[in-house]
């Protein structure tokens, strides 16, 4: 806690001297800091009497009391007043109590430091009597001690474990780091598992224990942080006897055998949990009671009882203050006798439950959608071959028709020989009439040869045919085994939401802001997918909300506004669409700022040139901000962007809707499922493109409806409804279409009714080939880039058939339309000199996957470029790479510990003066000693409060910053 206050003190140092010093310049008129000086005395007095600090209370609580004398003195003097000899004499010793503060920070309880206090009170130009000085003297001597936390834990040691203590419920808890705890736990316990084995046989070595002491400590950790009480509390009491164990161990005892048979079955218990988070086993029913057992073990250790146990073990016992009796490990192990039932149809059949990481499912996914694009290919090259196979039946056919025709030839000019030769009884060569039966001979031959390969041609067609059929069938299971693995990769809402309440409370914290969030529709359920790849953009809509949007609460109030801000998200779904809605009853965009913005960057040439929808977009374009200044939070112009970039990677779109004074309202609208489309596939100008079937309202035929032009266009009438034309081939720049062509072409266009930016459009095609699902690919960042473009699959010649967004391609469109046919082809200088600004990089050191993933996720939330590594080695490693800004590390890591990466960067000039933050469940002085001796700069304890550490966070980067 006194470093706690001493880095808070330090933070509001340099301010305070600032605004003391402008006041000795005219002690007559002070400065309008000194009531954030006043406010930090009245803060900071608050502060250290909470902690127990009563002698720094009372020296603040006089400190303060003149200060307001001298401020109330000034203020009641006439005006203009020259400063008297007491005014300037009281600002020249309120400038003194700053350093003091510090130094009693630095060393509390110290004599010297003490003296040195009180005889600056003594010359407080109101003096204290001696009496207050002697008591002020005596109360700053003396510090808090721990006895009351002592108390509280002992409190806790003796009452029983109850079935929250061993809870694994997983509602609420956040799938990746369920995923990576379950990842790093198995081998964890079995090495435990061994330890302790060897720990009861009397042969484990101090080193064996220390690393079991790390990974149970990792567990506990883990445990906490994820939301499993069940893990982390158990863990915990393992750790409490783990540590009397490797005390106890240079001194070659062997532990007692109730003792080590306990701590194996709080093992087994621990690995029949993690067992049951994977979906393999049942929840442990003796959690319980084997939390007990170490909960008495525990308070034998700390009451020092338990040097009397092993001889005391031989006679009756009383239970209710002794270890329970021991379960044998065969009862720990007992075999699940109810595995889980999944009801399939009717029947109830046992069902051996597996558990698939996410990337794992998707290379599945992956791999069966191109299974499907590979069958159609396949299907496609059949039916070629069976049309081939027809061709050459149909050519075989000709081909035996003209044989038959030879072979009769043939045969007729045999007769006409034979007949001649008897006739004038003329002398015929026999080798003449011999090369005509050879001839008829051939010509026999070759007719049969004919009516075989028209025969075999057949055959292979009948097997094409039915390896067509065939393949069609599989076509179908394949496509079914797609929707199964959709299926098994679609998710609930509600597993982000728990990230999406700290990222507003976060930020409503660094911006001073009070935010409350409100959810509705978190139990749809959404292709995991998808949701993981909104949640980035929604972390951004969420913090521009709070920084952006909610107004301070004295302005609110000023506004006749609740002082509480209220953003709510609300979850819809529409067809295969995901409506994602995200608004605040804040202060709505700022049309008139972002124009002014715009003009000052170059992004437009004049002012009115954009109407209201148009400058409201403005938003989106990298770089831009209407913020001046820069901070974690806002101010670089890369949200937004990031925002519609992701959010049309998903194929979606993004709607913008403000009202000054009442909010704004940001929607989202994306697949539900990212791995196939309903799609409508149509030809214009000799290319086949598919349109999203959720951006289609109708399809009209050909000669339906009237067209007419006017000064907006083309328009088309159907139905008693009015909307403007477009051709869908001039949008994709394929051919050129005038009005005058689009009306001369009038009675052969097809049209498609679609959903366009500002409400239904008509798009002229040539012809509507198919509706039909579309397995989707990935196209690839440089071709997902071109506006309009949402992806496609490849189609069964080979050839892509890309998705053409609508209402993306009208935007591009319409910009391209209005800079004149040209598009810009780069930002301009101000607005790339934001992106080409660096985020503040954190390096995160821990050897627990589940801990480097939860601080990582907590503090790119905030804002921060954070790296990590799984000790200290990798840490070396990464600062050579690229130092970071600041480094938060665990204290006991494997290879290299927090203390020894900490000593040689504070070796290195390079690294010395980049601040280290340690967090560790290790609370004693002697580790808060030794830490602050290596180098650490803020040394915390587990458990932290997330804002406590983000705060932590902050000042220590501020102040290095101020440093350098």
């Amino acid at each position: 806690m006194l470093a706690l206050l001493r880095d808070e003190f330090s933070q509001e140092v340099p301010a305070t001297r600032d605004t003391l010093a402008q006041w000795q310049a005219t002690p007559s008129q002070p400065p309008a800091g000194v009531a954030d000086v006043l406010s930090l005395l009245e803060r900071f007095t608050q502060a250290v009497g909470t902690v127990g600090l009563d002698g720094l209370a009372a020296y603040l609580t006089a400190v303060q009391t003149f200060a307001q004398h001298i401020v109330e003195q000034a203020a009641h003097a006439p005006t203009p007043a020259a400063p008297s000899k007491e005014q300037v004499m009281g600002v020249l010793w309120l400038r003194e109590w700053v350093p003091q503060i510090s130094a009693y920070l630095d060393h509390p309880g110290n004599p010297d430091v003490v003296e040195m206090m009180l005889e600056y009170l003594g010359m407080c130009p109101v003096p204290l009597t001696d009496d207050d000085l002697l008591e002020i003297g005596g109360q700053l001597l003396v510090l808090p001690t721990n006895e009351d936390d002592d108390s509280e834990e002992w409190t806790i040691l003796q009452q029983p474990a109850s079935d929250e203590d061993v809870d694994l419920t997983i509602e609420d808890v956040d799938p990746e780091l369920l995923y990576a705890l379950l990842a790093d736990a198995p081998q964890q316990l079995d090495e435990l598992e061994q330890t302790v084995t060897q720990w009861a046989a009397g042969t484990c070595s101090q080193a064996q224990l220390q690393e079991a002491l790390r990974s149970v400590h990792t567990l506990k950790g883990s445990g906490g942080i994820i939301g499993l009480p069940g893990i982390a509390r158990l863990a915990h009491r393992l750790e409490d006897v783990l540590l009397y164990a490797a005390d106890r161990l240079p001194l070659g005892e062997r532990p007692q055998d109730a003792l080590s048979s306990d701590v194996l079955q709080a093992v087994y218990c621990l690995q029949q949990m993690v067992s049951y988070l994977q979906g393999n086993e049942e929840a442990p029913g003796n959690a319980k009671a084997v939390l007990q057992q170490l909960l008495d073990w525990v308070q034998l250790i700390r009451s020092g009882d338990i040097d009397n146990f092993e001889s005391a073990a031989e006679s009756p016992k009383d239970n209710s203050n002794e270890p329970l009796a021991e379960v044998s490990q065969e009862q720990a192990l007992a075999p699940v006798t109810a595995p889980l039932q999944q009801t399939i149809d009717t029947k109830q059949q046992d069902a051996a439950v597996l558990r698939l990481g996410f990337n794992q499912l998707s290379r599945l996914l992956r791999r069966a959608g191109q299974s499907i694009v590979h069958a159609e290919r396949l299907s496609q090259l059949l039916s070629d071959t069976e049309g081939w196979l027809a061709g050459i039946e149909r050519s075989n056919q000709v081909m035996a028709a003209r044989l038959r025709d030879l072979e009769a030839m043939v045969n007729s000019q045999v007769v006409q020989l034979r007949d001649a030769q008897q006739v004038e009884n003329a002398d015929f060569d026999p080798l003449e009439l011999d090369r005509y039966d050879a001839l008829h001979g051939l010509s026999r031959f070759i007719g049969e040869a004919a009516r075989d390969v028209s025969a075999m041609a057949q055959h292979a067609r009948e097997s094409t045919t039915q390896s067509v059929a065939l393949l069609r069938e599989e076509g179908y299971a394949l496509h079914d085994q797609h929707r199964e693995l959709l299926t098994a990769r679609m998710v609930p809402v509600k597993t982000i939401i728990p990230r999406l309440k700290r990222t507003v409370a976060q930020t409503a914290i660094a911006t001073h802001r009070k935010v409350a969030l409100q959810v509705s529709g978190e139990d749809m359920v959404v292709d995991a997918n998808v949701l993981s790849r909104l949640v980035e953009p929604l972390l951004h809509l969420l913090r521009n909300a709070v920084d952006h949007g909610i107004e301070l609460p004295q302005d609110r109030l000023a506004a006749d506004k609740p002082e509480q801000g209220t953003i709510y998200l609300d979850f819809q779904r529409d067809g295969q669409e995901l409506a994602l809605r995200v608004s605040d009853d804040g202060r709505g965009l700022d049309i008139a700022a972002i124009e002014a913005k715009a003009l000052s960057v170059g992004l437009i040439d004049a002012a009115g040139s954009l109407n209201e929808t148009e400058l409201q977009r403005l938003i989106l374009q990298p770089g831009f901000s209407t913020r001046d200044a820069v901070t974690e939070t806002s101010g670089r112009g890369v949200g937004m962007d990031v925002v519609s970039d992701r959010i049309t990677s998903l194929n979606g779109r993004l709607d913008i809707d403000s009202y000054p004074g009442l909010g704004s309202t940001f929607t989202v609208h994306a697949p539900v499922s990212s791995g196939v489309a309903q799609a409508l596939v149509v030809q214009c100008a000799g290319e086949v493109v598919a349109l999203p079937r959720e951006e289609v309202d109708n399809i009209v035929a050909a000669g339906l409806g009237q067209f007419s032009v006017n000064a907006a266009g083309v328009q088309f009438d159907y139905a008693d409804q009015q909307c403007p034309a477009f051709a869908l081939a001039q949008w994709l720049n394929l051919e050129e279409a005038s009005p005058h062509d689009i009306l001369q072409r009038a009675t052969s266009w097809i049209v498609v009714l679609a959903k366009g930016t500002n409400g239904p459009i008509a798009l002229l095609v040539d012809a509507v080939l198919e509706s039909r699902e579309l397995i989707l690919q990935d196209v690839g960042l440089l071709t997902r880039r071109v506006r309009g473009i949402l992806g496609g699959p490849f189609r069964a010649d080979g050839r892509p058939l890309f998705l053409i967004g609508v209402s993306e391609l009208q935007r591009d469109v319409d910009s391209v339309a209005k800079a004149g046919g040209a598009v810009p082809q780069a930002l301009p200088t101000a607005l790339r000199k934001r992106l080409q600004m660096q985020r503040t990089r954190i390096l995160v050191v821990d050897d627990a996957w589940s801990v480097r993933r939860s601080m990582q996720q907590l503090l790119d939330d905030a804002g921060y470029d954070v790296a990590t590594a799984a000790d200290g080695f990798e840490a070396l490693e990464s600062l050579r790479s690229k130092p970071p800004d600041l480094v938060v590390t665990d204290l006991e890591m494997p290879n290299l510990n927090g203390l020894e990466l900490t000593r040689r960067m504070k070796e290195i000039p390079q690294w010395m003066h980049i601040p280290v933050v340690m967090i560790t469940s290790r609370a004693s002085q002697k580790h808060r000693e030794e830490g602050l001796k290596a180098g650490v700069d803020i040394y915390l304890t587990k458990p932290y409060q997330d804002a406590d550490l983000l705060a932590h966070v902050r000042s220590a980067v501020s102040q290095a910053a101020q440093s350098r």
